[in-house]
């Protein structure tokens, strides 16, 4: 078993009531396990009314030890739904080491018809049990569950936030010790702030001790049922409790601010807009459309005459990952990016009634040469993601389910598939909250000392916001802020043929390039990748390269015959990559702060390990993407909406290093290129 393999517990039925085998104990009791929920976890944090407290803009944070069945979330979430006033939303975040397969979940949640309403919403987008963070957004993003598959002793220290409420749920101290430990309590003080509130079911010796010696205050209270005592706790007046308390337990500082003690109020914006997006392609209109979820008044300007024009522009496109050979730290972030993708814009689709562009045909990656062969077989022996993600297949079954004949097998992708930009555009920035500015190129920015607000001057106009967000692609480093980022134009070309006699694909077809299924008898196919060149007009001679390139790695789709009778367009872009081939999101850097702050990496790369960097207050990045996008945007959309706005990060700590605008910086001072 892979260290980083996540193995679903195994349940046995007793009169209808699920039983751990792992722990020989319940996960809830038929006659009155909601009830108990309620009880225990609802009443005794005194929810759902603190969902009408505190700033209305903020979420509301309740953590759980043990996601289980989900009964508490979904308990959770119909109380947050009953409230009728305003209210904060709602983010869930709950750590599960065995968790259920989505059978064995629909089977227990079964049980409760009385939450079907909202159980069905679970199931439908329960993820795939990989290790690590799952966000699932619901009732248009003002609910988020965060799932982290892992144990909770070890993973939970990969994340930094403050709990306004948690649930200390798992299974009985007796029946699993593991979990109820000191360093666990120590952990969710860390995680608290002094309105925080637990409660648990037990009232067993070693947690009443262990959260005293965390630093909590305990009371008792009488238990449900037949239980004779509850507790529930809450932060002594003197331990510490603003932000910087959480303590660090990486080598990450650099990549974040200094944490203050308190997040500024939203409302006190007094700007015309909230905030601004620079840019529309991918990255911008997703950044857009949830900050604009959240309730922001949001601008989104673009120096093209509509969105989607540029690298974005192509008319279908492949949501297509190529995976490490082995689990490391690369694995696990396109892994969790493109299962996120994979719900969100199944979600999308879902809930949209106009608009059709997400087409989930599934992804067929072809073993077509030795090396890709030889490959692919290392990551199938190395790796432990779950088949109904990735699996292996036969030349066989390769050629069912593309309906091609291919002469070799290769990695299925089930629940990936292909995006047409324009109506997915359409359908992201139908939002009111919304102004869309084209042909209109920002040229630079101010922010004046004490001011609560950025200036973005464009040729004959200007615009005001609190909060802005760079993710105009290459365009970005033409900003005096952003003029360090290492980012390089690829220009790529994608082909169309409009040709009856080609047998079109019945999914995306993947090899040296990629075949995506026709529409309207038009068959597109690439890409070339040419950083050589920075010019965005097509280009004949592409056109060829692509056509052999698929003869090549997909031979007997297209003869030469077919190609030269066939009507060809064309579509040309340029990616926005950078050098480690990762997107760049998250807070611009003040560059020469960074450089004197960190200055002694030039002499010690282990040193400096305790500072903070510093950021320019309220601007933001997100571009170098490249050929990822379609399934890296999504994810640093909700990575940026949990910056401006609170609440959990889809990202952990590591992974929000990994694709830090500051990360450059710190590796070349520790090379010593600057």
């Amino acid at each position: 078993m892979s260290k980083r393999e996540i193995r679903p517990v195994k349940l046995i039925w007793d009169k209808n009531t699920p039983l751990s085998s792992q722990h020989e104990d319940f996960y809830f009791s038929l006659k009155d396990g909601l009830e108990e929920t309620e009880y225990v976890f609802l009443k005794a944090n005194n929810l759902p009314y603190r969902f009408t407290q505190g700033d209305l803009n903020t979420p509301f944070i309740v953590s759980e030890t043990g996601f289980g069945t989900g009964l508490n979330f979904l308990a959770t979430w119909e109380a947050w739904r009953s409230v009728k006033e305003e209210k904060r939303p709602l983010h869930f975040v709950s750590i599960e080491k065995f968790p259920l397969t989505k059978a064995d979940l629909k089977k227990c949640l079964d049980c409760w018809p009385q939450l079907q309403h909202l159980s069905s919403q679970l199931i439908e987008f329960y993820p795939y049990l990989i290790n690590g963070q799952h966000q699932i957004h619901f009732e248009s993003g003002q609910l988020c569950l965060t799932l982290i598959f892992g144990d909770v002793n070890s993973d939970l220290s990969n994340y930094k936030f403050k709990s306004d409420c948690w649930f200390l749920d798992g299974f009985s101290p007796s029946k699993n010790p593991s979990m109820w430990t000191d360093g666990l309590f120590s952990l969710i003080a860390d995680y608290s702030h002094q309105n925080t509130s637990i409660s648990t079911f037990t009232a067993a010796s070693l947690v009443r001790r262990g959260l005293e010696k965390a630093g909590f205050a305990i009371t008792k209270l009488p238990g449900f049922g037949a239980k004779r005592e509850m507790i529930t706790a809450k932060l002594s007046s003197e331990t510490p409790s603003d932000l910087s308390s959480v303590k660090s337990h990486f080598k990450f500082n650099w990549s974040t601010p200094k944490p203050t003690k308190e997040q500024e109020c939203r409302n006190e914006l007094n700007t015309e807009f909230d905030a601004l997006v620079i840019g529309a392609g991918l990255a911008g209109i997703s950044t857009a459309a949830v900050l604009a979820e959240s309730g922001m008044n949001v601008a989104l300007v673009e120096e093209k005459p509509a969105p989607v024009l540029g690298a974005s522009g192509q008319s279908q496109l492949a949501m297509y990952a190529k995976f490490p050979t082995e689990e490391n730290k690369l694995y696990l972030f396109i892994a969790h990016c493109l299962s996120y993708s994979q719900r969100y814009y199944s979600q999308k689709q879902l809930n949209e009634l106009t608009h059709d562009f997400w087409h989930q045909t599934g992804l067929l990656q072809l073993a077509w040469n030795m090396k890709e062969s030889t490959k692919q077989q290392k990551f199938i022996t190395n790796t432990s993601l779950p088949s109904d993600f990735i699996r292996q297949v036969s030349e066989v079954e390769a050629s069912k389910l593309s309906k091609l004949n291919t002469d070799c097998g290769g990695l299925w992708f089930e629940k990936a598939g292909w995006l047409d930009p324009i109506p997915y555009a359409e359908s992201l920035l139908s939002s009111p909250k919304i102004t869309q500015f084209y042909d209109t190129n920002i040229t630079h920015m101010t922010k004046e000392a004490n001011s609560n607000a950025w200036t973005c001057y464009a040729e004959d106009t200007s615009f005001k916001a609190k909060y802005v967000v760079i993710a105009n692609s290459n365009k970005a480093k033409a900003f005096e802020q952003l003029s360090h980022l290492p980012t390089k134009p690829l220009r790529g070309q994608v082909t169309s043929i409009k040709q009856s006699d080609l047998k079109p694909a019945n999914c995306v077809v993947c090899g040296e390039g990629y075949l995506c299924p026709e529409v309207g008898n038009w068959h597109h196919f690439g890409a070339t990748f040419d950083l050589d060149s920075n010019e965005d007009r097509t280009k004949d001679n592409d056109n060829l390269k692509n056509i052999n390139s698929i003869q090549k790695w997909f031979p007997g789709w297209i003869s030469d015959t077919q190609a030269s009778s066939a009507e060809i367009t064309s579509n040309a872009g340029l990616r926005c990559t950078t050098p480690d081939y990762l997107p760049i999101v998250g807070r611009a850097p003040v560059y020469n702060e960074m450089l004197q702050t960190f200055a002694k990496l030039r002499v010690g790369a282990n040193s400096c390990k305790h500072l903070y960097g510093h950021y320019h207050e309220n601007l933001y990045v997100n571009v170098g993407h490249g050929s990822k996008g379609l399934f890296t945007t999504p994810l640093a959309a909700a990575f940026i909406k949990s910056e401006i706005c609170g609440g959990i990060s889809p990202f952990s700590e590591e992974q929000k290093a990994m694709i830090s605008p500051s990360r450059f910086i710190i590796k070349h001072l520790k090379q010593r290129r600057i």
